[in-house]
């Protein structure tokens, strides 16, 4: 093997995959996710992989659209994308662990790579996708991707996008044993050397945990339908769903015995300290999954297939070789054609064990990046591990080859040769620091970004050719110029992966620049009054939060800042907050601000005040009738505008805790037009808690005397401590709030 061909593997297969909406509904979305995987390989960060969960799981979100059936009008997802939600939150809490866990790894990087790797498998070894097809064609299943009547790759993209990003999502599970177990064994040990602990978590609600929220009785007729004996099973619980696809997959295992292993296997973990964060993952993907096709698929059987397999190649790629290949189930090496999914998840990720950064080292020279050679054919696999510095351990070729020979039937797939190597160098060099930067996404996802993503790089081209011209005309292009002009001038398609990445990023930043000011897309036949002109604070502040994201985008690619711009070493003189940048810069900023109305008209949709902004201006009115004095909405300063819109939301949420959803007036469902007293006092100490909260952070204190200056309030206490008048205040905010939903066209039922 002279280098590493995971690029060109990655390239052969999206050269062979079609995607149903690409082909039949007018999307690109091959060409941004296949953008954000180049870049990807290019810098393996935080920022680049999380580009790809985004893309990913837009391309998936399951939401009310019907993707099936093209419609006259615009299709506008106001749900939250549940499942990146998900991704988020994990993430998060990786990261914030990073220092208390020795030589943690990055698991979204991770399992990017594993994806990536996946498809490298599936585009060059045909043994492999003909074990899929077959699995995929005995399945009672018919509702699969297709090109015509032939099985199309997204079939198996999908599956394996699910399995693999999300196969260490309850990773964080195991970081709370880890920390635990580090803090016993550490510190308490070091106080007595007789003191012996162990730990693991206890999950004592682990029943609540394992279930999908049931919405609707017939979830289950289409696979109890398929499957008779499952009708004995509970199908709304994660671990019996699994336990009978495992006892489908494999003739050999009885669905009770490993239903009922499953539902005690928190207590083995307990008993065992050990946690298997692979269970978890399993878990988190069947529930999160298992609402959503209840609440908006028309084909629940799209769910117990798909979802269901991709779920359970989750919970086996620790567990096959844990639990399943030991007594009393004592299963033989897996073959692709009995879990293709789950078979190709264990040899991905025992194989990545390249540029795997760990979390939380402070000097740099402890860890190391390996670097991989890869060569992969119908009969062979070869498999280098280049270590720059550092060492894999003694063994560690032979441990691994030992390890995937005994779990897999990898013969089956690479009849001739199935190989590893550790090329061991030593390099001195400082290794350059991967940038983590993580860029927030809206909580209303556009599924047509890409097409504003078209747009926004029309409008581009415009601007910068009037520049060009007009520079040209004054003799000041030269050459450099001249290809700078050229390149970023190109149609979309032919744009470099890192220019269509920034032009999506722009466009997926719109909805929630909107919703910072109060504002949301719409349909063209929406009754609300079109917006289209930001007042100019609004566009300053969009302009300034529009240059922060670009600047997060630059670093998040390897770019630092420099006095001297300097396009091929990554350097750029407007990598400095936004007040440090001079006027003509700063316009950059405010013009594709400004042009945002102009823009989402062109796809056929309008900025119009969005429903929960019409409510904060009706609570404002409600505050200024009861306090008096008090400016009018319009005349506040932007930053209390935007603290009321959160303060709107957050009452929002508060009622979702109490089972409320307000909705349009049309929806389903009766408008609730009063709250029993329990339910206020619930509400409103919530929302007065909260602001306490707020202020505290915010540098106030309690004084007897209100004073805005100083930042003192008589009415900074917490809820208990609040006297009768001002906790009956905040009572009568959600009194009144039924009829403050209604004068703005909303209204506030019971969900479901």
């Amino acid at each position: 093997m002279s280098e590493n061909n995971l690029k060109l593997y990655i390239d052969n297969f999206f050269d062979s995959l079609v995607l149903y909406d690409d082909k039949y509904n007018g999307h690109n979305y091959k060409g941004l996710l296949k953008a954000g995987i180049d870049v990807f390989l290019e810098t393996e960060n935080s920022y680049n992989a999380y580009e790809i969960y985004q893309t990913f799981f837009m391309i998936y979100q399951i939401t009310a659209e019907d993707k099936s059936e093209k419609s006259s009008e615009q299709s506008i997802v106001n749900e939250p994308n549940t499942i990146l939600d998900l991704v988020k939150i994990m993430k998060k809490y990786e990261e914030n662990t990073g220092d208390l866990i020795e030589r943690q790894r990055d698991h979204f990087i991770h399992s990017v790579n594993v994806f990536l790797l996946g498809l490298a498998v599936y585009a060059q070894n045909k043994s492999y996708r003909e074990a899929f097809e077959t699995y995929i064609l005995k399945s009672p299943y018919k509702k699969y991707y297709r090109i015509g009547k032939k099985l199309s790759h997204e079939e198996f993209f999908y599956r394996w996008g699910v399995a693999s990003l999300f196969h260490d999502i309850g990773y964080p599970v195991e970081i709370i044993g880890k920390q635990l177990k580090k803090f016993i064994n550490d510190d308490v040990k070091s106080i007595s050397s007789t003191y012996g602990a162990d730990t693991a978590i206890d999950f004592k609600d682990f029943n609540e945990f394992n279930t999908i929220i049931k919405i609707g009785h017939d979830f289950a007729d289409e696979y109890t339908k398929n499957y008779p004996e499952a009708k004995f099973l509970n199908l709304f619980k994660p671990t019996d769903i699994m336990a009978h696809k495992i006892a489908t997959d494999f003739s050999d295992v009885n669905v009770n015995k490993v239903a009922k292993h499953l539902d005690g296997f928190v207590d083995v973990m307990g008993e065992n300290g050990f946690i298997d964060h692979g269970f978890f993952s399993a878990i988190l993907v069947m529930n999160s999954y298992g609402y959503l096709i209840q609440k908006f698929a028309k084909k629940h059987d799209f769910f117990f297939y798909p979802i269901v397999d991709s779920a359970t190649a989750i919970l086996l790629h620790n567990y096959y070789r844990n639990v399943l290949q030991k007594n009393p189930f004592n299963l033989p090496a897996l073959h692709p054609l009995q879990s293709p999914i789950a078979f190709l998840l264990i040899l991905c990720d025992e194989l990545q064990e390249w540029n795997r950064q760990p979390f939380g080292i402070k000097d740099k020279k402890r860890s190391h990046v390996n670097d991989l050679k890869l060569m992969i054919d119908d009969s062979n696999m070869e498999v280098d591990y280049i270590v720059k510095s550092g060492s894999m351990g003694l063994g560690f070729s032979e441990d691994k080859e030992e390890l995937i020979n005994h779990v897999l039937s990898i013969h089956s797939i690479f009849d001739r040769n199935f190989l590893i190597y550790t090329n061991v160098q030593k390099d001195d060099s400082i290794m350059r620091e991967i940038v983590k930067s993580e860029i927030q996404a809206p909580s209303t996802l556009l599924r047509n970004v890409e097409k504003l993503a078209l747009e926004i790089h029309k409008q581009y081209i415009e601007t910068a050719t009037k520049e060009y011209n007009e520079k040209k005309d004054k003799g000041e292009i030269d050459d450099d110029a001249e290809r700078d002009f050229k390149e970023k001038t190109k149609p979309f398609d032919q744009l470099s992966s890192h220019l269509k990445l920034a032009n999506i990023r722009q466009a997926r930043s719109i909805p929630k620049k909107l919703n910072m000011i109060g504002c949301e897309l719409a349909d063209l036949s929406d009754k609300r009054e079109e917006i289209t002109k930001f007042s100019e604070e609004e566009v300053i502040d969009l302009a300034i939060y529009e240059h922060d994201e670009w600047c997060e985008e630059k670093i998040g690619q390897g770019w630092t800042y420099g006095e001297v711009r300097d396009d091929d070493n990554l350097i750029h003189d407007c990598l400095v907050p936004w007040d440090d940048l001079p006027p003509e810069v700063q316009q950059y900023d405010i013009d594709p601000v400004e042009n945002i109305p102009n823009l989402v008209k062109k796809i056929d949709l309008k900025i119009v005040r969005s429903k929960i902004r019409l409510l904060t201006i009706e609570m404002h009115k409600f505050y200024q009738q009861k306090n008096g004095g008090t400016d009018d909405f319009d005349d506040l300063p932007e930053y209390i505008k935007y603290s009321n819109y959160k303060q709107a939301n957050f009452l929002v949420k508060i009622l979702g805790e109490l089972g409320y959803d307000v909705v349009d007036s049309q929806s389903k469902g009766e408008a609730i037009e009063y709250f029993d007293e329990d339910a206020l006092e619930y509400l409103a100490k919530r929302e007065h808690n909260a602001w306490y909260k707020l202020k505290i952070n915010l540098g106030w204190r309690f004084a007897p005397v209100r004073d805005e200056n100083r930042k003192l309030n008589p009415n900074l206490v917490e809820w208990d401590a609040l006297n009768v008048k001002n906790k009956d205040d905040n009572k009568r905010t959600f009194r009144n709030l039924p009829q403050m939903c209604k004068n703005v066209d909303l209204k506030i039922v019971r969900n479901s």
